[in-house]
């Protein structure tokens, strides 16, 4: 089945250490887990939770990428530490204020990232913000569990589409700065100009192909959190980004999602709908 195009690869986007900047990438394998390499670290802060820009915003202004196999972080003030060097932890520790280790995912652990649940959905309240949903934040919760195994927050994938994008800045009447960077996702879609509004909704329940071998499935709505209001980079704090997606969208935006089939993708892959049976 050929399915509906809705648009091609415009980016691909890898975070090797969970809540800092990734990098962009032309190609990348995508595997059992996701795009491979993503989220394969992340900072174990003393006492045991996983450290996420959730809380500890300045992790946004870190930058970790890989150097061929040597995985690497620019720390704010430029210097590049290597993951493998001794002298790392403490020097992420310093800049952070705090004792962190960098650490390694491994499939039979358990993880909760680190949570202020005052704060994380900025200033729309829990009770708001989770109308509806399956899943509930105690109001003094202070973690929550990661995917088994694993330093992700939901699913190993998440997919958002240009023209959501463009539909989102439209509600905000432009008052807003709506950077695919506040939303992190791993594949960016340039879709097909006859596509508007919400876009990804309709892929909920169906599969989508990419180039000519990887199929992703188990596609469900992206649940919004604080994290795409934080400043980074050149983006300014903005909780009016927030409050919009929860007042016109269920606090929905983009999606979460499985690999079906692995393969290799790249800049430029058409992108299909395959509606399911």
């Amino acid at each position: 089945m050929s399915g509906q195009l809705v648009g091609h690869i415009k980016s691909i986007f890898r975070y090797p250490i969970k809540s800092m900047q990734g990098e962009m990438l032309s190609t990348v394998k995508v595997t059992s887990l996701g795009i491979e390499g993503d989220r394969s670290y992340a900072l174990r802060i003393a006492g045991g939770k996983i450290a996420s820009a959730k809380r500890t915003t300045k992790l946004l202004s870190f930058d970790a990428y890989y150097e061929g196999n040597l995985l690497m972080i620019r720390l704010p003030s430029g210097e590049s530490l290597a993951v493998n060097d001794p002298a790392t932890n403490q020097r992420l520790s310093t800049a952070l204020e705090t004792k962190v280790v960098v650490e390694e995912r491994h499939p039979t652990q358990r993880n909760f990232g680190e949570l202020d649940a005052a704060t994380i959905f900025g200033d729309t309240p829990i009770q708001e913000a989770l109308e509806g949903k399956k899943r509930q934040l105690a109001s003094d919760a202070t973690e929550y569990d990661l995917a088994s195994g694993t330093f992700f927050d939901s699913a190993h994938l998440h997919l958002l589409t240009t023209g959501t994008l463009k539909h989102l800045n439209h509600l905000l009447e432009g008052q807003s700065d709506t950077n695919v960077h506040r939303f992190r996702p791993n594949i960016l879609i340039e879709t097909v100009p006859d596509l508007e509004g919400f876009i990804e909704d309709n892929w909920v329940n169906g599969q989508i192909r990419i180039g000519n071998n990887v199929v992703i499935g188990d596609i469900w709505p992206t649940l919004r959190c604080v994290m795409t209001t934080l400043p980074q980079k050149n983006l300014a704090q903005d909780l009016n980004i927030l409050r919009k997606i929860v007042k016109e969208h269920e606090n929905h935006l983009g999606v979460f999602a499985g690999t079906k089939t692995t393969g290799t993708i790249k800049q430029g892959d058409a992108v299909h709908l395959m509606k399911a049976t």
